[in-house]
């Protein structure tokens, strides 16, 4: 973590999101701390997310990289992870942007935390967006986890910022691309119950990211199913994957399958 190679690299991977991503830019540049690269994905947008971008790129740790075509965010991760070179990447969501202390917070628990803890996160602030302006928001206080079942059931916002130790994310293989949706589903749900299988994560009890609410994000019944699924899959998947030591009771909140409670398998003698 010398001065020559930055701490971060924060990845902003966008898909059409012109009206959100130069919010999203500029949240890097008010950063109060240096520390940092900006890599900005583009999934092959057919908006003007370029035009918005381009006066930024004179900027020396400001890069921009245009995916072929359309590919998902998985792929669209894993192309970013294959470019980075400092020790950690944080993901910024094209709408979405980080409060200007986010990076200088970050930094002060990586350098007292465990070597290997492979994500740092904190708690969230959630804007609704309404005629183009952020309002009525409301904070979300994640927490600790404290082992892989632990996050498992977890059922609230997805955690966030999620800074990422690159070299866990290369031991995990980076982001998974298996499944029928080519990682364009659960991508963060996922990656995360592969690192916390075998790394230890920190929750930072501060506030230190805000999202958006936007009509651009409703969610219609039949990508509803496919996600309630690809949940189910991924449950039954990691469950096995650690053993078959419990099966899930499952529920659901807002429409979406969650796991209730764990119940132990009673093994039978023999």
């Amino acid at each position: 973590m010398t001065p020559e190679t930055p701490t971060f690299t924060v990845v902003i991977p966008t898909y059409n999101r012109e009206a959100y991503i130069d919010k999203a830019i500029r949240s890097v540049l008010k950063q109060t701390s240096t520390d940092w690269k900006l890599l900005i994905m583009d999934d092959a947008s057919t908006d003007q997310t370029y035009q918005k971008v381009a006066p930024y790129l004179m900027h020396p740790r400001i890069q921009y990289y245009r995916m072929e075509e359309n590919s998902g965010i998985s792929k669209v991760m894993n192309q970013a992870l294959a470019m980075v070179d400092t020790p950690f990447l944080v993901q910024l969501d094209s709408d979405d942007w980080l409060p200007s202390e986010t990076l200088s917070i970050l930094k002060r628990y990586i350098r007292k935390d465990k070597k290997n803890t492979a994500l740092f996160y904190g708690n969230v602030k959630i804007w609704r967006v309404r005629r183009g302006r952020c309002c009525d928001p409301f904070l979300i206080t994640h927490k600790q986890f404290h082992n892989k079942y632990d996050f498992l059931q977890y059922t609230r916002w997805m955690v966030a910022p999620r800074c990422y130790r690159v070299d866990a994310l290369r031991e995990v293989g980076g982001w998974d691309t298996s499944d029928p949706y080519e990682g364009r589903i659960m991508e963060d749900r996922r990656m995360i119950l592969r690192l916390i299988e075998r790394y230890p994560v920190k929750w930072i009890n501060r506030k230190l990211y805000n999202r958006t609410k936007h009509r651009g994000q409703l969610t219609d019944k039949e990508m509803k199913w496919k996600r309630n699924q690809l949940r189910r899959e991924t449950f039954q998947h990691f469950l096995m994957r650690w053993g078959g030591e419990y099966k899930p009771v499952y529920g659901y909140k807002s429409g979406y399958l969650i796991i209730k409670r764990l119940k132990r398998v009673r093994r039978q003698d023999g």
